[in-house]
């Protein structure tokens, strides 16, 4: 019986030995497949980074060849549309898309509170902004009731954006902010970033990002750029039709289809090609002193996805007259 009873604990204990090593084993492997999938992973994160860097390259050398290619700047454009078929071959096993948006045919924050020396030129630049934001704001697009909310809005933009702590008829300095439940002040510089504008009084979110019935004006918002031209190649309809105000959107419509029209290309050269478009009215003029055909701030976008791992890069390129580059901002998601 004694015999019998230390065989029974021996093959208890040989099978707890047994089931510890399973145990070891298994916690072994899983470790090892668990270092090899986090290699592997970061492996393809490398990769992914290296490839957004990639596509800023050549998001870079698009700009220039455009550059050299002609001196004005349209959706024509190769930086307009890299071709995905060519960047797919030269990523293999791996989903690549870069996008170039022209910042130039956008609204100027900043442009807001002219930079210019003299008086007069300041003042004039500035009211034209003025109203070209009032018309852009009160367009019916928008979560603007009328010209009322539109002006404590512009007024207190450029009380943000000016150095002095004077408020304007409609705006809001220093006193406005500190009286907040959570108080801050003003920036009393340019705005930075786009966002930043939700921190000003009379912007709300409906009217920065749109809702159910109205769209969002941050789409139709650069913080680059502060002498307040628009590319009118590549402004988008809303933009375009703020630009007069008797302009409908037949008329913008005819603006639109005409510069998408591959025999009316080498007519974007110059901005007064509006006045080619069949139809529009003669009476109707859209100032020179916001008009342009040239752009210098874009914003690259970028995507990769490699098997289970995806990563975006996003950032803005300054781009000069001598086709010289600067990256202003660079960021991975």
């Amino acid at each position: 019986m004694h015999n019998r009873n230390q065989s029974g604990m021996a093959l208890v204990l040989a099978l707890l030995a047994v089931s510890f090593l399973i145990a070891i084993t298994v916690q072994l492997f899983n470790s090892v497949n668990w270092q090899v999938q986090a290699s592997s992973n970061f492996r393809d994160s490398i990769n992914i980074d290296a490839m957004n860097r990639s596509a800023l390259s050549m998001a870079r050398a698009a700009l220039l060849a455009d550059q050299n290619a002609n001196n004005f700047d349209s959706h024509f454009d190769d930086w307009s549309a890299l071709e995905k078929n060519n960047m797919d071959t030269l990523f293999e096993d791996s989903d690549i898309s870069i996008t170039i948006t022209d910042l130039s045919g956008k609204l100027q924050v900043n442009a807001l509170v002219s930079v210019e020396k003299d008086a007069k030129q300041r003042q004039a630049r500035e009211y034209l902004q003025y109203s070209l934001w009032v018309r852009f704001l009160t367009s019916g697009r928008f979560a603007v009731e009328d010209e009322i909310e539109a002006a404590v809005l512009i007024d207190s933009i450029k009380d943000w954006i000016d150095e002095d702590d004077e408020e304007r008829d409609n705006g809001a300095e220093k006193g406005f902010y500190q009286s907040l439940d959570n108080p801050y002040s003003p920036r009393n510089n340019p705005v930075q970033y786009p966002e930043e504008l939700l921190l000003i009084r009379g912007m709300t979110k409906d009217i920065f990002y749109g809702n159910e019935e109205y769209s969002g004006i941050s789409d139709y918002l650069t913080v680059t750029g502060r002498d307040g031209m628009i590319n009118i190649n590549t402004a988008p309809e809303q933009v375009l039709k703020a630009l007069a105000e008797d302009l409908d959107d037949e008329m913008v419509q005819s603006l639109i289809e005409f510069r998408q029209e591959e025999e009316n290309k080498n007519s974007l050269a110059n901005a007064q090609w509006y006045r080619q478009v069949s139809g529009f009215p003669g009476d109707i003029s859209l100032s020179q002193d916001l008009l342009t055909v040239i752009s210098y701030y874009f914003r690259v976008s970028s995507s990769v996805q490699m098997r289970e791992m995806s990563r975006k890069g996003s950032g803005v390129i300054y781009r000069d007259e001598s086709g010289a580059q600067r990256l202003l901002r660079w960021d991975i998601e």
